[in-house]
């Protein structure tokens, strides 16, 4: 009975060693075409932002219809947010350059990589690092206005 657990002991250090020394005889590295990551967000992305920021200037409109003052205050909001992404998007068109990120489909720059300051992530997740928190401002000025509106 000795022997035959001696002969399965040395019988799996055998294969561990066979499959130790097919390890070393395979290619170290496979080298594979990496494509250079995206630097610059697409144009859906800052339509999404402004849409979003539209979005909540319409919630806080609809909120303070009855409050002129209010309205007021929305109004230069809406002035402020017009400056806020019209300037970008008129200096974007001044310099007659076109963004290579632009020729692509929006589906397409969602499943490339992303280069961002703490790594490389895939599109999708860049744009929704950057629409997250407006996002959520969104939802919780709609929460606002539930709220003020089943206070009156």
């Amino acid at each position: 009975m000795a022997m035959l657990a001696e002969v399965m002991e040395t019988g799996l250090i055998e294969a561990e060693l066979e499959a130790e020394r097919e390890e070393r005889t395979a290619p170290a590295l496979m080298l594979v075409k990496m494509k250079q990551p995206n630097t610059t967000l697409h144009g859906g992305v800052f339509k999404s932002l402004a849409l979003i920021y539209a979005a909540l200037l319409a919630v806080f409109w609809l909120t303070f219809q009855s409050d002129g003052e209010a309205l007021f205050m929305v109004a230069i909001s809406a002035v402020y947010l017009a400056a806020y992404m019209g300037t970008p998007f008129m200096l974007s068109r001044v310099g007659g350059r076109v963004d290579p990120v632009d020729d692509k489909s929006f589906a397409a720059f969602l499943r490339e990589p992303f280069e961002t300051w703490t790594g490389i992530v895939t599109g999708r997740e860049a744009m929704l690092q950057v629409l997250l928190i407006p996002m959520a401002i969104l939802v919780a000025g709609c929460g606002m206005s539930v709220i003020i509106g089943a206070s009156r």
